[in-house]
């Protein structure tokens, strides 16, 4: 079975740089005009912060580039702790986990791609994109896609038209004798999680929603919403 699973990027993003040649497995315009002209709104942040992010944008083929998942650090991407993995565990990442990205729509783990700054909020985005990796994530054929995305992301998908099937996760936690969604905190949940989804090595969808309705050691919950 053919499982994909979606993820954000990260806002912290690695500056350095280890190749001189772009490799992308999707191939896309990018929208080059929104992020040289986004507003200090679009890119939150301001003065300096504001003035290195538009430079990132407009120099962006001029910079070198990092595979994405060298390229994407803070607490998501370290939470994984992909250099600790086994290559068992690195390949299933590097072949079923797909990066959601303004810049360049879908990334792949070893995707090696520019620095740059353009949350997925700013202005036209979801408009830019909203065909073009919809009709790309069902060209991958694929039995399911899994949905670990924060809402920001998943509205640049067109979900009541994509025909491949789907399920969402949300992490859960016991508050007052009640399951609640996670809020603080859960990007480390999220990846954590995900280190242990690679250590499974899951093939089956069946597989994934039976073990996620467990309470884990962290004390939370993963419920899958179909």
């Amino acid at each position: 079975m053919k499982l994909i699973y979606l993820l954000p990027p990260s806002e912290g993003k690695n500056p350095w740089w280890s190749e001189w040649h772009e490799d992308l497995s999707f191939v896309f315009q990018r929208p080059y005009d929104i992020a040289v002209n986004a507003t200090e709104k679009d890119l939150k942040c301001k003065w300096d912060r504001y003035q290195e992010g538009i430079e990132l944008n407009k120099n962006i083929e001029n910079s070198c580039l990092l595979p994405a998942i060298e390229r994407y650090i803070w607490v998501m991407y370290n939470a994984i702790a992909y250099d600790s993995m086994s290559k068992q565990w690195r390949d299933y990442f590097d072949r079923n986990f797909i990066v959601l990205s303004g810049m360049y729509g879908l990334v792949k783990p070893q995707d090696t791609i520019w620095n740059y700054k353009l949350p997925i909020e700013t202005k036209w985005l979801y408009k830019f994109w909203w065909d073009q990796i919809t009709q790309t994530l069902d060209s991958l054929q694929a039995d399911y896609i899994i949905d670990m995305l924060p809402g920001s992301y998943a509205k640049t998908i067109d979900w009541k038209n994509i025909r491949t099937p789907y399920v969402r996760i949300n992490f859960l936690t016991e508050r007052d004798e009640e399951l609640k969604k996670i809020t603080h905190g859960v990007k480390k949940v999220k990846w954590e999680y995900i280190h242990w989804l690679c250590n499974s090595l899951l093939q089956d969808i069946s597989d994934l929603d039976g073990k996620m309705r467990q309470i884990s050691e962290s004390e939370y919950v993963i419920d899958v919403i179909s």
